[in-house]
């Protein structure tokens, strides 16, 4: 075994017993002889890695040196991981979100709309929020159907999937047993009649952890925007520290129609169906590639399908329905009405002309503006999950703190290269 070898082994014993060996006097057997000794395979050098105990015990090893520099790495580690905890916290708690990673933080806005581009990882909806999803919100918090988040429409329309039954402060929710016109069951497609405000405090009561009772309808009011019970007028901006949402424009867009492998301003889609070319309005087999829920009665198509149904016309990201199906409602509001907000995707009832507003190009990425107020057979939405500012912060510290990791790794390999 070369030199480099055995005084690279001494050291690395040396920072364990600094580390391990406080309060082991009394144990009479040396802990030199107790422990176990790295195993190197080749001869002749010093090693490349160091695994087990060692790596993990030298404070050589670490962002710093002791303790401390461990806990501080420990905490960097866990608040980089917080952003994925909490944006899938809703699975624990009850309603379960499943969500989509959309990454390539800072890539370039669409070349022809300057829409897409977003300077930080987030997650979105895999799917449409379904009436499943909204009538186990409704039986957490609607017993007095506080501000209108269920919608009579939601019942007696055919398009609609959930029951109220009782009384005033005793309300309780159901889904519509069988299916829809369009032979989709009801709680899989996608819930409809529901508002700007209604999506709005679906998304502070998942950041608010799922509440039930009167913790749960206060949680409806402020969380990821301050609605003050407000049920029309100008729409509130999101947060700081926002943690579900209503996705924004460039949220919305980029998950829709960025390409996944790419970075430039050139690297979109036209359509959000992961494709340049328009999708097909067909409703009799979904599972064919680039089809999409649109064309009203010229499909024919009469009603939502499942969510998840249209399995190879997916995003870029894996994201199911950005065409079609339900439209979306979005954060962002018209420029020149803080009433109004960008509805995106189209909807099953969106005509073959009218589609076209939804083509990145001929659209303008803008889609159609809504009132805050509308609540449509042909309106739903999907929720968005963002990290809060603070994560950014302890990401960047285990960042950091992996960096120099790797930098002392290398210094002592090549000390070690030196001597030898």
């Amino acid at each position: 075994m070369s030199a480099a070898v055995e005084t690279y082994r001494d050291e690395m014993e040396a920072t364990y017993a600094v580390d391990c060996s406080r309060g082991q006097e009394s144990i009479k057997e040396p802990i030199k002889s107790r422990r176990r000794q790295p195993e190197y395979r080749r001869t002749g050098g010093a090693p490349t890695r160091v695994s087990g105990m060692h790596c993990r015990r030298s404070k050589r090893w670490t962002w710093g040196s002791g303790r401390g520099a461990r806990t501080m790495n420990l905490r960097a580690f866990a608040g980089a991981a917080a952003f994925v905890v909490a944006s899938v916290a809703s699975t624990v708690l009850g309603v379960t979100i499943d969500l989509q990673t959309i990454g390539n933080p800072g890539n370039a806005p669409y070349l022809f709309n300057g829409f897409g581009d977003v300077a930080y990882t987030y997650e979105i909806g895999t799917y449409e929020t379904s009436n499943q999803q909204y009538v186990d919100f409704l039986n957490a918090v609607g017993q007095s159907n506080p501000n209108g988040i269920y919608n009579a429409n939601m019942g007696s329309n055919t398009n609609g999937g959930i029951v109220q039954s009782g009384a005033p402060g005793s309300y309780s929710y159901s889904v519509k047993s069988g299916t829809n016109p369009q032979g989709a069951a009801y709680a899989n497609a996608p819930v409809l009649f529901v508002n700007w405000f209604s999506a709005a405090r679906f998304s502070n009561w998942l950041t608010g952890g799922q509440q039930t009772g009167s913790g749960g309808v206060s949680s409806l009011e402020t969380g990821s925007y301050t609605l003050s019970n407000a049920t029309s007028g100008p729409l509130p901006a999101r947060n700081p520290g926002a943690n579900f949402v209503l996705p924004n424009m460039d949220e919305w867009f980029k998950a829709a129609f960025h390409n996944a492998a790419g970075l430039a301003a050139t690297d979109y889609t036209l359509w959000g169906t992961g494709t340049s070319t328009q999708p097909t309005a067909n409703v009799s087999n979904s599972l064919l590639a680039n089809v999409a829920n649109y064309g009203r009665t010229i499909t024919p198509t009469v009603g939502p399908l499942e969510v998840g149904s249209y399995a190879n016309s997916l995003s870029s990201y894996g994201l199911y329905e950005m065409m079609g199906n339900a439209a979306e409602i979005t954060e962002s509001r018209n420029p020149s009405s803080d009433t109004m907000y960008q509805a995106m995707s189209g909807s099953w009832s969106t005509n073959t002309g009218n589609i076209l507003a939804f083509n990145a190009i001929l659209g303008g990425g803008a889609g159609t503006f809504v009132n805050g107020t509308a609540a449509t057979a042909q309106i739903g939405f999907r929720v968005a999950a963002v990290p809060e500012p603070g994560t950014f912060a302890l990401a960047g510290a285990g960042a950091m703190g992996l960096a120099g990791l790797e930098w002392n790794r290398r210094r002592k390999i090549k000390v070690s290269r030196q001597a030898a």
